[in-house]
């Protein structure tokens, strides 16, 4: 039996795809190992340069460590050095695509016997090791933000048709999922659009939960923030990528609105889901950002209160407008500018989770180590309760808040 190992950098619909393409691998009769492939498959990230040199670097360590083993470049780092003409060191294949004339293709140059299989035929399961099971429902973006070379590899928008869907989400909360975590690339583009498709998993018994994934924040429209106050299995939280809170940048990285329309959205959502988080994703340290323009964000990350910020140093990522704009940013302001940002978060996250103090959380509680479990509630609040040998993995209880930190909130079983 041919053993392979899927590893997946970056973000949901990169997790997503490796956990597909491991699914087909397996109905091919090839066993899934965590040591001592045969086979190795990286599904790069390309989001930033120091991603793809994370990249290079795990194959050169595999090649190093298993000299006989055949790599196999997947995902976004491998549409790059396609787009690129990039020789790539160390692999013995590179897949742009999962399809299944990829697939065939990889196989057939790495020399690998495997019988024929019809994968629409015998696709009967999902496989997921994680609790919160990822749901792709679209890919492909249009907006061609300045910096991001995303829009740029995964091609034009599709969105899945929703009875496809529905059936995948059937099929993971029959193995025991109870969230689900609807991703894509630009998830608010889903044709025809999200609420159809949310109505429908509704309906799914087993799920108990369905949680957004990161959502531009002007396609949040009232009828889905209706849906996330009504619905008893809406998770009560929204990933609005805000990249920065200087309109004269937002308009340099061709982001589709300004700080106004940015709080109008937060605005709306907090009147109708008071204790919702809203987190977000910020670049600091973009061509042309100024002192005052960075102080303009620390006071709009201050006025929104964020409880979860994702912040990256801007990277210069060739083939985009952004890597030859003028007046680059060097790396020690980045790194000073990233801190302060990082300071500004922990204390609004404090505060959001002392929200909860005393008041009842239902808790998806996913692992256990060090003697606590883990897991989030609703609002993706991180939880902490500590382990004594009850089995939680998987389970949904309800807890009560007992102290709040920036990073966590203790909670008490109830």
């Amino acid at each position: 039996m041919i053993r392979f190992h899927i590893r997946s950098l970056g973000c949901k619909v990169s997790q997503y795809d490796g956990e597909k393409l491991a699914e087909k691998l397996c109905l091919l009769g090839m066993e899934s190992v965590e040591e001592n492939p045969d086979v190795f498959i990286l599904n790069g990230c390309s989001v930033t340069s120091r991603a793809s040199q994370k990249a290079r670097q795990i194959m050169r360590s595999v090649k190093r460590a298993n000299p006989k083993v055949k790599i196999v470049l997947a995902g976004c780092e491998a549409r790059l050095s396609e787009r690129n003409n990039a020789i790539v060191e160390n692999i013995d294949w590179v897949m742009t695509h999962n399809d299944d004339e990829s697939i065939k293709r990889m196989l057939s140059a790495l020399s690998l016997d495997v019988p024929e299989v019809n994968f629409k035929v015998s696709y009967n399961k999902a496989i997921t090791e994680k609790t919160r099971a990822y749901l792709k429902i679209q890919d492909g973006c249009t907006q061609f933000c300045t910096y991001c070379i995303v829009s740029r590899l995964r091609g034009p928008e599709w969105s899945r048709p929703i009875a496809d869907a529905v059936n995948e989400a059937q099929l993971l909360a029959d193995e025991g999922h109870k969230e689900i975590v609807l991703t894509g690339i630009h998830i608010g583009h889903f044709k025809p659009s999200l609420i159809p498709l949310l109505s429908e998993l509704d309906k799914i018994s087993k799920i108990e939960r369905i949680r957004l994934s990161s959502i531009e924040p002007t396609e949040v429209d009232d009828a889905l923030i209706d849906w996330a106050a009504s619905s008893p299995k809406a998770c009560h939280h929204f990933h609005l990528p805000l990249q920065s809170g200087c309109d004269k940048i937002l308009k340099a990285m061709n982001r589709p609105y300004y700080t106004e329309d940015f709080r109008n959205v937060v605005k709306k959502i907090r009147a109708k889901i008071p204790n919702v988080a809203i987190t977000t994703d910020l670049i600091v340290g973009f061509p042309g950002e100024t002192e005052q323009d960075f102080a303009d964000t620390l006071n709009f990350l201050k006025e929104i209160n964020f409880s979860r910020i994702h912040i990256f140093k801007f990277s210069p990522r060739e083939g985009t407008p952004a890597a030859t704009m003028p007046n680059q940013v060097d790396n020690g302001e980045k790194t000073k500018r990233s801190d302060l940002v990082q300071a500004i978060w922990h204390e609004s996250a404090k505060e959001f989770h002392s929200k909860f103090l005393d008041q009842k959380l239902e808790v998806l509680w996913e692992t256990s180590e060090e003697g606590y479990f883990s897991g989030f509630s609703k609002e993706y609040v991180p939880c902490k309760l500590p382990d004594n040998g009850q089995k939680l993995e998987n389970t949904i209880t309800t807890a009560i808040g007992l102290k709040a930190t920036a990073d966590h909130l203790t909670v008490e079983a109830i």
